[in-house]
């Protein structure tokens, strides 16, 4: 008889299975554990980080505690005190259900607990080694439980090397720390790594105040509040007005039954409250928390619950959608259906008949410099023939205010004009990096930027890179940063909204294709002060862009890789006229 080739795995190799769905990085750690904390009800939540996660992780509270039995008992799978009948998984009301996290964690790490209860007078101290319990000993302890895992992943090296630098691990448990201040405003947060204090969240009595402590009071007193309330849902929180949009979507927030969340449906309607209130790639900051009939939503989906499903998907997005109309309404601002809200742009002179501009005035943008040349000669269709002599083309016009048109001996040049900028200035700012000289220019009065916890953890981490780049920064208190020198192309540019923009790109979209943050930081520099489409350019700007551009040593592509310029050969206008 053959031997079978369907086998049971081993214990061992199932659980790993498990943490593998459950445990995908420090922060999933840390997730799980705030998680049991807030279950338990605690009020004060203590987080201590070292070196990213992979040295330590421990998360502290003053919750209920358990009892030893109970302790014990939590170290199997599938052991859960929050539910017990299959139905209650269509009614979730907790945060953490599953019974999963405490096995997942210690199978892939050095795990210790120690917990007491109140009706006990003395605690318990659990170890355990790759999933296995290796000691269970009575400990004295407060009321409330205390979790470490060190060596996380030591067990399991595929998923070890696949975790980044300790500064981007850490950005995102920042970030998740900072998520639960907003849901859970009256328990209080702390957050250290490598033994510095880094966030801390005191209980307020409203979500306004975790809120102006993460975004900045100033920045959240312009906030529109959204306060509703129908037989189906109410969604409370917090909206951006136009003024405040960012460039991703990294500041948008939505939680459901006080769980964090992410949805598409949900961002689409937060969106489409917006529509033709915000330029195209411009996004609203926007925490919402929404309150639903837990039969409505299944958070059963996966193992991290973070992505969920509704029930009834097109009511609640309708809901939503209204909702927010409404509270921006209530603020003095209302979407134009098919048009340009008058409140989302300023109208420009009389010249030229009031055209409504998306971008600031000509006299705002700084002007092109062109780099010197390459001596090495390049491509004919863009570069001189020789060094020092003038490229052969004339910028003849100017397509949508997107595209130059240019007139070279190889027939039409289509260029177009965010790109090549891009692709100029950032080789302007790697030469200025390798030869030690890129131009700051101090500012007359420091300004103060104010970060949430992950952007700040990443420029935290990129101070080194973008002061090299011309950016005087220090740091100024939790989350925020004095700014006292810009880059010379950065100077007729509002510099805050601009390196807060530079900060959330790097920390939203990090390219595992790009090998350095400050290769990162160049990339996002050029692209945030580089002419965007929409922006009109004189006669002259437009030259000097073509000649800039004839000199870059890689001008067919910008930094992201996308192509610069178009050329549609004198043969084939011919061949098309049947010339």
């Amino acid at each position: 008889m053959p031997e079978p080739t369907i086998r049971i795995l081993e214990e061992s190799v199932a659980s790993k299975i498990a943490a593998g769905e459950v445990i995908e990085r420090p922060a999933s750690v840390i997730k799980e554990l705030v998680e049991n904390s807030i279950d338990a009800g605690a009020r004060a939540i203590e987080v201590e980080v070292e070196e990213g996660g992979r040295r330590l992780l421990r998360v502290r509270d003053d919750g209920c505690g358990m009892s030893a039995q109970d302790a014990v008992l939590a170290m199997q799978r599938h052991a859960t005190s929050k539910i017990s009948r299959a139905e209650e998984l269509f009614s979730i009301t907790s945060l953490g259900f599953r019974g999963e996290a405490l096995p997942s964690i210690a199978a892939v790490s050095h795990f210790e607990m120690i917990t007491r209860a109140a009706s006990v007078e003395v605690g318990l101290r659990l170890a355990a080694q790759g999933g296995v319990i290796s000691e269970v000993e009575e400990a004295g302890a407060p009321v409330g439980t205390t979790i470490s895992v060190s060596g996380l992943f030591y067990n399991t090296p595929a998923r070890l090397k696949f975790l980044r630098s300790q500064g981007t691990e850490f950005a995102h448990i920042a970030e998740l720390i900072n998520r639960f201040s907003f849901s859970h405003h009256p328990i209080s947060f702390l957050l250290k790594h490598n033994g510095r204090e880094v966030l801390r969240r005191p209980a307020g009595p409203s979500m306004k105040e975790s809120l102006a402590r993460a975004l900045g009071r100033e920045n959240v007193e312009k906030m529109i509040e959204v306060s509703f309330n129908s037989p189906l849902m109410s969604v409370s929180g917090f909206i951006s007005p136009p003024e405040q949009s960012r460039s991703t979507r990294a500041q948008q927030y939505f939680f459901i039954n006080r769980r964090w969340i992410r949805s598409r449906s949900l961002t689409h309607a937060l969106e489409e409250a917006y529509h033709t209130l915000l330029p195209l790639h411009r996004y609203p900051v926007a925490v919402l928390l929404i309150a639903l009939e837990p039969s409505f939503v299944d958070v059963n989906v996966h193992p991290t619950k973070a992505e969920v499903r509704f029930s009834r998907e097109g009511e609640i997005y309708q809901a939503l959608k209204h909702a927010l109309q409404q509270a921006l309404s209530q603020g003095g601002l209302e979407a134009a259906p098919g048009g340009i809200s008058p409140a989302a742009v300023p109208l420009a002179a009389a010249p030229d008949q009031g055209r409504l501009l998306a971008s600031p005035p000509r006299a705002a943008r700084a002007p092109f410099s062109p780099p010197p040349s390459p001596a090495a000669p390049l491509h004919p269709a863009l570069h001189p023939r020789s060094a020092g002599e003038r490229a052969h083309f004339r910028a003849l016009a100017q397509l949508r205010e997107t595209y130059i048109l240019a007139e070279g001996e190889d027939g039409l040049l289509v260029v177009d004009q965010h790109r090549a900028h891009e692709r100029v200035l950032y080789e302007e700012f790697m030469r200025g990096l390798e030869n030690h000289n890129n131009q700051s220019q101090p500012l007359l009065t420091p300004l103060t930027i104010q970060l949430g916890a992950r952007e700040a953890a990443v420029l935290q981490e990129s101070l080194e890179e973008l002061r090299a780049v011309g950016f005087d920064l220090e740091e100024f208190g939790a989350d925020a940063f004095l700014l006292r020198a810009v880059p010379v192309a950065f100077l007729k540019k509002e510099p805050v909204r601009l390196l807060t923009e530079i900060v959330e790109d790097m920390a939203a979209s990090p390219n595992p294709q790009i090998q350095s943050r400050r290769e990162r930081a160049l990339i996002t520099m050029s692209c945030k002060a580089a002419v965007k489409a929409g922006d009109a350019l004189a006669p002259e700007e437009m030259e000097r862009l073509l000649i800039a551009l004839s000199g870059a040593s890689r001008p067919y592509t910008c930094p992201h890789g996308r192509p610069t310029v178009m050329t549609i050969s004198n043969f084939e206008l011919d061949r098309k006229f049947h010339r």
